[in-house]
């Protein structure tokens, strides 16, 4: 670019000092330079702008060519700026600007034809004058239009090339993902449900085995049996998940905030006093809000069973215009609140953030504990 700035200013100085200074020819130049330096600076950031001072440039000095009727050549700046933004356009533009910019360099080229003509009829212009105007208006833009589409095909491959390698990224992270996926699956199945289906085992032959009258501890042996039902229901629903498994239905549905109820029901048959409070109206909950609602508020009635001492606990549930509001208290002490947070605490404010909430537990001044997490409803509010 700057090569370039130095050649055509160098020939219309030289215009200048052969040809001789006019009244106001240098001003021409001056404005022609002004053009130039314009399409320089906007012809990535304002194109259309860009071609529109080019276009102006060259047109007045081409006009005030035409009215001094003397020997002279077409001020070479003015040529420039026309030949900076074609080739921008037609290397980087969009496809209706590089046909602006063609159409534009070929009125260029009509006019400067026009000007040959006119100078053909004048017998004191030199000849060298004229060929050295048809060379610069015929040659240069055929090399600037093969120079730029050239630039325009490398920038096109650049691209395609970027395009092919982000999708070859994409296709290993997905089969990263996907063999993870297997193995945990893997993992899953083999260490977790064998265990559980061989507890089910046992439990299904002590049924069987067992005398009457039922006792409690047959009853506690019973509830421990569709316990162990239902997780490996869902373990097996998990399994299919991780698998992509879609030729077979699942065997149940996903668990949801509406089972509410059979949380706490289980919780009071593990020796919880469970209170919980519905505010608001329960409306339907988008499948992933709704299952990391149902496990933040299983993990934290489990956790109420298994630590506060009393085991006495209210669970409300807030459902807004815009979010859904958990909320734990119990009344019970812990044994040690100081103790780094478990992996359920952890997995609460994980599943939280991933929809795009937030989630906390800590220790209420003098006794008790709070579970407190805030769900949006994305596809609510969009």
């Amino acid at each position: 670019m700057a090569a370039l700035v130095a050649v055509a200013a160098a020939i219309d100085v030289g215009d200048l000092y052969w040809l001789g200074y006019t009244a106001y020819w240098p001003a021409v130049i001056a404005m022609a330079g002004a053009a130039l330096a314009a399409s320089i600076t906007w012809r990535r950031a304002r194109p259309v702008l860009a071609l529109i001072v080019a276009a102006l440039g060259y047109l007045l000095s081409w006009g005030a060519f035409v009215s001094l009727q003397e020997p002279r050549m077409l001020p070479a700046m003015a040529q420039a700026a026309v030949w900076v933004v074609v080739f921008s356009q037609i290397a980087e533009g969009t496809s209706r600007m590089r046909l602006i910019a063609i159409s534009m360099l070929a009125a260029c080229i009509a006019l400067e034809a026009l000007q040959d003509v006119w100078r053909i009829n004048q017998s004191g212009t030199p000849l060298a004058v004229v060929l050295f105007s048809a060379m610069t208006y015929t040659f240069v833009p055929l090399v600037l239009c093969a120079a730029a589409d050239a630039v325009r095909g490398r920038v096109q491959l650049a691209t395609a090339q970027a395009a092919q390698a982000e999708r070859l990224r994409e296709l290993d992270t997905r089969t990263a993902t996907h063999d993870e996926r297997l193995r945990l699956a893997r993992e899953l199945h083999d260490v977790v449900a064998n265990r559980l289906s061989a507890v089910a085992v046992r439990i299904t032959a002590a049924k069987h085995v067992r005398k009457p009258p039922a006792t409690v501890e047959s009853s506690v042996l019973d509830e421990i049996g569709k316990e162990i039902d239902t997780a490996l229901d869902e373990l097996r629903s998990m399994l299919g998940t991780l698998r992509s498994d879609t030729s077979g239905a699942e065997t149940t549905p996903p668990p949801s905030l509406r089972n509410a109820n059979e949380l706490v029901d289980l919780a009071r048959r593990n020796g919880a006093d469970i209170q919980i409070v519905t505010e608001g109206t329960p409306v339907p909950l988008p499948s992933m809000l709704d299952l990391t609602a149902y496990r933040i508020l299983q993990e934290a009635l489990a956790n109420v069973t298994r630590h506060a001492r009393p085991p006495c606990a209210t669970v409300t549930i807030d459902y807004q215009h815009d979010r859904v509001c958990l909320r734990i208290d119990d009344e019970g002490t812990h044994l040690a609140t100081t103790a780094p947070p478990g992996h359920g605490i952890i997995g609460i404010r994980e599943r939280a953030a991933l929809c795009g909430g937030r989630a906390t537990a800590q220790a209420r001044p003098g006794r008790g504990w709070t579970v407190e997490a805030t769900l949006p409803l994305y596809e609510k509010t969009m």
